[in-house]
């Protein structure tokens, strides 16, 4: 028989909705290796007219350079008055092509895991076949969006119970909610070993990548094969796939502090900052990384998470039982994430180098148990598996 089709809708405005959309198509192709062809779309690029199918590659600088006026926008779009109308502007603009994409793929089911690419593709798709399902997967940790909530789906799903009660004010249908959490790489799940990942995992950019640890490889024997110090207090500092926030200014500070600390800095795809800090003259042990595909090792590996507030990697942290610093958060689309953390007991903000200087010159104080109890805490919270949870869902929304 062939296979069912699923499209998925996400953006690259940042890599936290691709990086959902694979991990649900890793997922799939994990839990149902023949039954599903998956199709993933960029909404914006494929779908929406000029200019607004360049906001992928706007969205970078605009949320690094004017970050006030990506905040204005989310908080001034989410209101009883102001969304009614946003939401309504957004799907006149993105519905044809939607319609579009969707005749042309003819799906047995739609997923968006993308807030402004979600009421468009569900009307598109109920005035094609009202009988085919669409679905929702929340990729914003607590405060979310209204715009989350104004497509009829028939499924929505959603990382944390803040998220849920949001989607609650907001006058979504509770019994079409499900909390499951944050789909994220299979390689987090306890199902998923070595073995597993060799279907999908991509080619490396480096010699570590296709490496992929054992979910209980001890972090001292995990330092030893990426090349750290087995040893010595891992610091983990990410800036997420496009390798942003104030990395090198953290990194210095840490370094200059002389604590008895080892650095791992990802640049992720920003190769100038790569250089620059592969050129930087360091006092103490430093490990600098690119974009890397192995991503849980690293995580696995260090003892505390340094990161702006993206859900993605503030789920993957604690999917590794990691305590978070976290050095920023993009206004409104990230304050709900600093929330979620600061409650659940698993990192805390820290903006600047030197409060993060202090906070780990704190923490690294004899029988101090605050690291000890954000790591428990973070085992309790973590979802590892959400991204096989969720499939299960939408697999059953078919059958």
């Amino acid at each position: 028989m062939a296979p069912r089709r699923i499209l998925i809708f996400f953006s690259d405005t940042g890599g936290g909705h691709r990086a959902a959309a694979n991990a649900l198509t890793e997922a799939f192709h994990f839990q149902f290796p023949t039954r599903y062809e998956i199709n993933k779309v960029d909404g914006f690029k494929e779908c929406a007219p000029f200019p607004l199918s360049q906001i992928p590659a706007t969205y970078f600088p605009l949320t690094t350079y004017t970050p006030q006026l990506w905040g204005g926008l989310f908080h001034s779009s989410n209101s009883r008055l102001t969304l009614p109308p946003s939401a309504a502007m957004d799907d006149a603009l993105l519905r044809r092509g939607c319609a579009r994409v969707i005749r042309q793929r003819k799906p047995d089911l739609v997923v968006s895991v993308h807030p402004l690419i979600n009421r468009a593709p569900c009307n598109a798709l109920k005035e094609w076949n009202p009988y085919i399902p669409f679905a929702t997967v929340v990729t914003d940790l607590f405060d979310v969006h209204g715009m989350w909530f104004s497509a009829a789906a028939d499924l929505m799903t959603v990382p944390t119970q803040g998220a849920f009660d949001c989607g609650v004010r907001w006058g979504f249908p509770p019994e079409r909610m499900r909390v499951v959490g944050q789909p994220i790489a299979l390689q987090f799940a306890p199902q998923f070993n070595a073995s597993s990942a060799a279907p999908f995992a991509a080619q490396a950019p480096n010699q570590n990548a296709n490496q992929a640890a054992a979910p209980n490889e001890p972090p001292r024997a995990l330092r030893a094969r990426l090349g750290l110090q087995p040893e010595t207090f891992t610091l983990l500092l990410v800036g997420g796939g496009e390798g942003m926030g104030p990395l090198r200014a953290i990194a210095r500070a840490l370094d200059a502090a002389q604590l008895p600390i080892q650095l791992v800095i990802i640049a992720g795809r920003n190769e100038a900052l790569r250089a620059q800090l592969e050129h930087d003259a360091w006092r103490g042990p430093v490990n600098v990384q690119g974009f890397v595909n192995n991503m849980p090792d690293w995580l696995r590996a260090s003892d505390i998470v340094i990161t702006k507030a993206g859900p993605g990697t503030i789920m993957e942290a604690l999917a590794a039982g990691k305590p978070l610093i976290l050095n920023g958060n993009l206004p409104g689309q990230e304050e709900g994430n600093v929330t979620f953390v600061e409650q659940s007991g698993v990192g805390v903000l820290r903006t600047t180098p030197e409060a993060i200087v202090k906070q780990i010159r704190d923490w690294l104080v004899p029988d101090n148990r605050a690291i000890a109890q954000m790591q428990a805490n973070a085992r309790r919270v973590a979802r590892p598996d959400a991204a096989l949870e969720i499939v299960k869902l939408l697999d059953a929304l078919i059958h």
